[in-house]
């Protein structure tokens, strides 16, 4: 009963667009396009 309630927050919290996802998204691409750009430079 304990992880059905867990998962009807988890739903409840997707239903508006939760804006840590958003953060999370941009974090993620900034991220990868600075490694991106350490492997560029570090290549050279």
């Amino acid at each position: 009963m304990n992880q059905n309630e867990h998962e009807e927050r988890l739903i409840l919290k997707h239903d508006p667009i939760p804006p840590y996802r958003t953060v999370f998204y941009i974090v993620f691409i900034i991220g990868v396009i600075y490694l991106t750009a350490i492997i560029i430079l570090g290549a050279k």
